[in-house]
């Protein structure tokens, strides 16, 4: 018989936990997860963590047995080729929901990777497919989370000029962040600027150019942990092309 091994994020789970317990519930909430058509799902999440920097939530061929949700922290969604090539699909901020993509297959095409001290909720998923069973809306809610995902994913396909990538890249982290109720004139860049420049299609050089270059026409303000956006509406009319779509 396969032997199917615990997932690495697995190793550091705790029971489920209330939410009505937990400091960061608040996150959850502007994400969406107290709508009383959700209220199943709080009471079904198990705490993984603290997790750090390039620990693995869960591996290529992973079996999906759930999904999870950034409690605190950051993570990032990494695709690998077959010549071990590494694609940086997403970043993922607290409250953002994680494994969707695994749910047809049953098994994980990619791997997330925690950035920085980071703990995650995960909702087995059996528990998530009984509570869909009674909630109708769950799967709609669900499928609304994929969605915006992919929305993100237009910042790296296209031609569009690195400018426009970067400043998209900015102001779409800045948004999402405010969206969450969390401080969004400060950015948490937890992730290296090879990261970035991976995630973004641009090499870490031409990263650090343009961070340079933002920098000098009082866009932005960088401290050794992330940025300060100065002028929004610069950084958006920068992006627009991107950010439309």
């Amino acid at each position: 018989m396969l032997q199917i091994s615990r997932q690495d994020g697995d190793q550091r789970m705790s029971p489920s936990t209330s939410c009505a317990g937990c400091g960061h519930a608040a996150v959850c909430q502007a994400s969406g997860y107290d709508r009383p058509e959700l209220s199943g799902l709080r009471h079904i999440a198990e705490r993984i963590g603290p997790m750090r920097t390039g620990e693995y939530l869960y591996r290529p061929m992973s079996p999906f047995r759930a999904l999870y949700a950034v409690q605190t922290g950051m993570a990032k969604t990494v695709a690998v080729d077959v010549a071990g090539r590494e694609q940086v699909l997403a970043f993922h901020l607290p409250g953002e929901l994680i494994g969707l993509d695994a749910v047809e297959r049953e098994v994980h095409d990619n791997a997330v990777v925690a950035l920085g001290k980071t703990q995650f909720c995960r909702f087995p998923y059996t528990a998530v497919r009984q509570i869909a069973a009674q909630q109708p809306e769950v799967p709609w809610h669900l499928v609304q989370s994929a969605s915006q995902r992919i929305s993100r994913l237009q910042l790296t396909s296209g031609n569009y000029m690195a400018e426009e990538r970067f400043a998209a890249f900015l102001v779409d982290m800045r948004d999402r962040r405010a969206v969450l109720g969390l401080p969004s004139d400060y950015l948490p860049l937890p992730m290296s600027r090879a990261d970035i420049g991976n995630h973004l299609r641009l090499t870490t050089e031409t990263i650090s150019r343009l961070l340079g270059r933002f920098r000098e026409r009082g866009w932005v303000r960088a401290d050794r942990l992330g940025l300060y956006i100065l002028d929004l509406p610069a950084l958006r009319e920068q992006g627009l092309s991107l950010l439309m779509h």
